[in-house]
């Protein structure tokens, strides 16, 4: 009989994984037929119920070459749209960011399912087929297949395609030794440093030969680092040419100089095109290096004499350039563009410039770049600008710019009429818009015009000419000190000679047009700051014989703290940015020298290479501290775009816009904060708090009425909770799943901006939290400093305070808007303040740092869970790397990010048991049913948890909006029937289960959950094909027995005194169980009678281990009186209740409480009642009222707690005493002390 049963439940079991398999997966599938060398085949099922299964699909495919593939794509199964679309409609397909990945070449394939907005084919076929040539392959090694093998489609065939390159160890990772100096250049110029500024630092000067002295800068020449994809690593340092007077003698004398032309972080770069300036938005000044070598052999780099033509074009005038940009506002805090001062309606801007010696009749031309900007946020302005020469009403140069809202505006105009004065010059920007909220910003102003080529005056110029030899004319008197220099290419400065007539003769060089610098010495900049770095030469990142899994970036000040952690990933390297900056952007502060320290890593390090990255310390937007409050400890890549963002993604994506590694960050403000992040990593890895609730995942939704549909349509609305319906479908069935659905809370009014809030669901949250949860995930509307427009989290009421998780740390994942909006260096995010928090809140932090369409929101967060759960089963990748794996390179899968360690993996159970089975597929109210199975993680003694989970349900609520009534559809989880513990000892374990009689006589089937553990292991695993059915009544009519103990198991009564530092736990017992279920009127309720607010602790009753019939709750309070009335109800659902009344005590030692003798007076015998707060030996003596001892107890071992002893009234002699008055004394003696009380006892008779 029993096979028979085992078979039937094995049988169901399988049918039920067989219709699971179809219905878990998301709306969109996708199924591989062909996986070779040639082809590759596959076949995508789309069933659209939200607006993301409509979405392009983007498929990340391996290739042999860089050369796109062949590809055949064929639609079938045409279907209407179930819902009007708002996507914009582009059919077809496209293969997006070609790039390598570790070392693969890739391509992603984009498929939309749309054919028009009212139609979507529910089949798409693909068909690629692969040149493979023969090229240098190679096996991946460790660090790639992690990256790799979960998200390239075909991979199993891909794998043998990785590209075989040999280290190009050509870029200088050693320097010169010597005397390294630091010093700043603001602006473009020439320089100088004399003879007493070396004096002063160097000792025996005389002895170092100038010939060998040399100047360097970063190979970007103090402008940012290129951001282009796929560029080679540069070399740290070039070196410049630079011009050494009185060098020749060896001797560096005091009337000798060094002289440079040097460049700041702006200016102005010549191009093939012409002149272009570079706006530095990362830092101020550019950092330059004079060395002073150990090895006077050495030669540095000097300025040459230019090859100068007999003749050429003859020029008295070059074009002189000039650029205003004054960055003060940030108007978005975010993105790149910082603009200056507004020009309101009716108001103007004057622009002042000095242009000395102008040529008359030469062209002059002016651009702009204007902000648009209203005073009132609701509106669109328009705005009419104009810009006059001379006065506010002078002439209109060019043509009006007019424009509407907030985007920018160009304004470009060339002329040759305006008459310039020979010195100051005033343009002025009027706003003649009739709009009183046009308030455009002023981005930059530029003017470029003719100027007289004369002795008179230092200037530099561009030649007026192209790709022609020139002879240029100097007027006025020729000093003679006067240099010009060609600076066209300003690493290889070249010398002009003037003729003392005052001609020059140039030939253009690399470039269309070339730049001049004329000077005398004595305007030249001179550097007074030199800062020695000696040990400038060593480098420690620039290396090639590292080998690394992990890296942590941060400051120099956080490396001491992160040493434990360090050790925890070994093999790991703390790389502190200012070593980056110094390494890899000649000490610049530019974010991109983190990308090229990774880039290094990948190709230049030992394999396998630095998977995980983690970013320590807080980040903004404004990297110059222009605001004087930016905080910025490690930077992140600000993206101007129509829609500004913050991604760290960017730091890492070496050769496409798919990042190379994963990443985490974890914003750390101060060295404490880094010591509390340490320590919560270490602690949840090395000693994890293994329990149930690491079994079990929490989703909640937002609801659909609200704020739909001014911000959104009722589709939106309604996409929260069938998003999580879909996030729910892909979770295995050993995982215990959560929802909270707002929907499912009542509205209470309030005071806030929408007028509601639900108080309910903010509890069930709370609870949810510090009861456990592995995984909490929200799908709604959001904001960086709450969730929902209800508040069902705000940061600003304190609601971190509310969360108290402990050590039961959860992965949050927050599909909402700029829940991780890190940037902004005046607020904190929800995200950054989790993370933060010591041992407390969140383990890791997924979300996004900008606004978030749903579609893309919905899309992402369904593909984090579907790798979470891949198979069927739970994920054993570090979370960065599954972050890493849903990085398609669109902008928006750049909005998320990871708080925390990108090491770490999911605080779930990876392990199942090797089998489970109940004793019968059918179980009956109010009888008890015996489970079993074999496991192979733990190998000796372990514990379980085990969960008795009713079918789940399905609810339809309906709403409304605008007066109009609609419904949505979902599924509950089914109510909890029995929660509790078992041990084991071996393979095997058993257990049995209690079934009450509120079930849902549902005719789907029941789950049982099954967790266990021996606090180093653990595993989990399910049946859910459990039939239950109603059975015999009982004649049981008494309800459950309620008891109080304190944490030591003393038993508490009425009265008694209790540590308000410990615990109150109370105990039901019923030889029919409790009734778990939480259904209305059968909960176990606490109500408490000093402040008369109840409460429903149904959820954190446990049966004790091995038991059916009894468990605990534990209360937990800070009051210092405790009066509560305990109602709970058993399986039978007989009710019971019990009132209680405890005092507080903060004594820390041993008390004697509440002691008494009962009946006073007596007869013929007493009791002596008292309470004791330690385990003691006690005794009892009674005397007469003149001293005699009458009589005495023996002594007694008691614990603590309530306790009574009987005297018969007879004297030690069991003699009978007289009438009267007696004296006893209670005496305790403890561990470390000894306590009495005396008191009063009387016979009468």
């Amino acid at each position: 009989m029993l096979r028979l049963s085992y078979f039937r439940t094995m049988l169901r079991h399988v049918l039920y994984i067989m219709i699971l398999h179809n219905i878990i997966f998301s709306d969109v599938t996708k199924k591989v037929i062909r996986n070779d060398s040639e082809f590759l085949i596959f076949e995508l099922s789309i069933t659209a119920k939200t607006e993301a299964d409509l979405y392009p699909i983007s498929i990340l495919v391996g290739l042999p070459e860089k050369m796109t593939p062949q590809t055949t794509i064929s639609y079938e199964n045409e279907a209407p749209t179930p819902f009007n679309t708002t996507q914009k409609v582009k059919p077809g397909f496209d293969w997006v960011n070609s790039q390598e990945l570790q070392g693969l070449e890739t391509a992603t394939l984009r498929l939309s399912p749309l054919i028009d907005s009212k139609n979507y084919y529910q089949k798409i076929k693909v068909k690629i087929a692969f040149d493979t040539k023969s090229k240098n392959y190679r096996l991946p090694n460790s660090s790639e297949i992690e990256l790799l093998k979960n998200r390239i489609i075909n991979w199993e065939v891909a794998k043998n395609w990785i590209i075989d390159k040999n280290k190009k160890i050509n870029r200088m990772t050693s320097l010169q030794s010597g005397k390294w100096f630091q010093f700043f250049l603001s602006e473009d110029g020439i320089s100088a440093i004399e003879f007493n500024i070396l004096d002063s630092l160097i000792e025996n000067l005389d002895e170092s030969d100038p010939r060998s002295f040399s100047i360097y800068m970063g190979t970007e020449l103090g402008r940012p680092i290129n951001d282009s994809f796929d560029q080679p690593i540069l070399e740290n340092l070039t070196e410049i040419s630079i011009l050494i007077t009185g060098e020749d003698d060896g001797k560096f004398d005091i009337d000798d100089k060094i002289i440079f032309y040097g460049r700041g972080s702006s200016g102005f770069n010549l191009t093939d095109n012409g002149i272009e300036w570079i706006q530095n938005i990362y830092f101020n000044s550019n950092s330059c290096w004079l060395l002073i070598p150990d090895n006077n052999q050495l030669r540095g780099k000097r300025i040459g004499d230019a090859i100068q033509p007999m003749s050429g074009v003859l020029i008295d005038y070059g074009i002189s350039s000039h650029h205003i940009e004054s960055d003060l506002i940030n108007l978005q805090a975010s993105g790149t563009e910082w603009v200056g001062n507004p020009v309101p309606s009716g108001g103007s801007q004057p622009i002042v410039l000095d242009l000395p010696n102008p040529k008359s009749g030469a062209n002059i031309s002016i651009s702009a770049r204007f902000r648009g900007h209203s005073l009132t946020e609701t509106s669109l302005s328009n705005h009419q600008l104009s810009i006059t020469y001379g006065s506010v009403n002078g002439n209109q140069i060019g043509t009006l710019t007019n424009w509407t809202g907030n985007s920018s505006r160009q304004y470009s105009t060339t002329t040759g009429s305006l008459g310039l004065n020979n010195g100051v010059n005033i343009f002025y920007i009027k706003n003649i818009s009739s709009d009183v909220n046009s308030n455009p910003y002023l981005d930059f102003f530029e003017l470029h015009y003719g100027i007289e080529l004369k002795f008179s005056q230092n200037f530099e110029f561009l030649s007026p000419i192209s790709n022609q030899d020139l002879r240029m004319s100097f007027s006025d008197q020729k000093p003679s000190d006067i240099r010009l220099w060609d600076i066209s290419d300003p690493l290889n400065v070249l010398n002009l000679q003037i003729d003392n007539e005052g001609f020059c003769n140039v030939s253009p060089q690399f470039t269309n047009q070339n730049r001049f610098s004329l000077f005398t010495e004595e305007d030249m900049n001179l550097i007074r700051d030199l800062i020695p770095n000696y040990d400038y030469s060593l480098p420690t990142l620039r290396e090639t014989n590292i080998q690394a899994d992990y890296i942590i970036i941060g400051p120099d000040k956080f490396s001491d703290e992160t040493e434990e952690l360090l050790s925890l990933r070994n093999p790991a390297i703390y790389a502190s940015i200012e070593q980056i900056y110094l390494e890899y952007s000649a000490g610049n502060s530019d974010p991109l020298a983190i990308r090229s320290f990774i880039q290094w890593t990948q190709e230049m390090w030992i394999a396998p290479h630095p998977t995980c990255v983690l970013l320590l310390g807080e980040s903004g937007y404004d990297y110059r501290n222009i605001t004087g409050q930016s905080t910025i400890l490690i930077p992140t890549i600000q993206v101007q775009a129509s829609r500004t963002y913050a991604t760290d993604d960017l730091l890492v994506s070496i050769y496409g816009n798919i990042p190379e590694v994963a990443t985490g960050r974890y914003p750390a403000r101060n060295e404490q904060e880094v010591i509390d992040f340490v320590n919560k990593i270490v602690t949840i890895e090395t000693n994890p708090d293994y329990g149930p609730w690491r079994q079990k995942i929490t989703l909640v939704a937002d609801d659909a009425a609200r704020p739909e549909p001014k911000h959104g349509s009722i589709n939106t609305g309604k996409s929260h909770t069938l998003n999580s319906e879909q996030l729910a479908s892909v979770v295995p069935s050993s995982i215990q799943t959560n929802k909270i659905y707002m929907m499912e809370f009542p509205e209470v009014s309030d005071a806030s901006a929408y007028g509601v809030v639900k108080p309910g669901a903010t509890e069930a949250l709370f609870n949810t939290l510090n009861s456990g949860t592995a995984i909490i995930s929200y799908i709604g509307h959001g904001s960086p400093y709450q969730l929902a427009q209800e508040k069902l989290l705000d940061l600003n009421r304190g609601d971190l305070s509310q969360i108290n998780t402990g050590t039961k740390l959860p992965l949050w994942i927050v599909g909402t808007c700029s829940f991780g909006h890190f940037d902004d260096p005046i607020t904190e995010s929800f995200s950054e303040e989790l993370i933060r928090s010591p041992m407390n809140a969140a383990s890791m932090v997924v979300s996004t740092s900008r606004p978030i369409t749903v579609v893309g929101n919905e899309r992402y967060t369904l593909e984090i869970f579907e790798t979470i759960f891949e198979n069927n089963s739970v994920s054993k990748e570090k979370i960065g790397i599954i972050l890493q794996s849903i990085k398609d390179g669109s902008s928006e899968s750049q909005y998320f990010h990871l708080f925390g360690d990108p090491a770490m993996q999911l605080p779930m159970p990876f392990d199942t048991l090797e089998t489970l089975n109940i004793s019968s597929d059918t179980l009956k109210t109010l009888e008890s049913a015996n489970y079993f199975g074999i496991q192979n993680s733990i190998p000796g003694n372990g514990y379980g948890h085990v969960i008795l989970q009713d079918a789940p349900k399905t609810v339809t609520r309906e709403y409304e909006i605008s007066s109009e009534t609609y419904s949505l559809t979902y599924v509950l989880p089914g109510a909890t029937l029995f929660r509790g513990q078992f041990s084991f000892t071996g393979q095997t374990f058993n257990g049995a289960i209690r079934i009450p009689e509120d079930i849902s006589y549902s005719d789907d089937q029941a789950s049982l959950l099954i967790y266990i553990s021996d606090g180093e292991n653990e595993a989990s695993s399910s049946i859910n094909n459990i039939y239950l059915s109603g059975g015999d009544a009982s004649d049981d009519n008494f309800g459950p027995q309620i008891s109080f103990e304190n944490e030591v198991g003393t038993k508490l009564e009425y009265g008694d005194h209790f540590d308000i530092d410990g615990e109150i736990i109370i105990r039901l017992s019923d030889p029919l169980g409790i009734n778990l279920t939480n259904e209305t009127g059968h909960e176990i309720i606490i109500d408490n009678l000093s402040t008369m607010n109840s409460s429903t602790a149904t959820n954190d009753f446990l049966y004790d281990q091995n038991s059916i019939t009894t468990g605990t709750l534990i209360y937990n309070t800070n009051e210092n009186l405790i009066h509560i009335n305990v109602k709970a109800w058993d399986s039978a659902n007989n009710p019971s209740q019990k009132e209680i009344k405890l005092f507080g005590s903060s004594d820390v030692g041993l008390r004697i409480y509440n002691a008494y003798n009962f009946p006073n007076p007596f007869i013929n015998s007493t009791q002596f009642c008292f309470e004791i707060t330690e385990n003691v030996t006690l005794k009892v003596d009674v005397y007469s009222l003149g001293g005699r001892k009458i009589w005495t107890s023996n002594h007694l071992n008691l614990d603590a707690g309530f306790h009574t002893i009987e005297w018969n009234g007879n004297d030690t002699y069991n003699g009978n005493i007289a009438n009267g008055v007696y004296i006893y004394r209670i005496k305790a003696i403890g561990n470390s002390s000894t306590v009495t009380h005396i008191g009063k006892c009387a016979k009468y008779y």
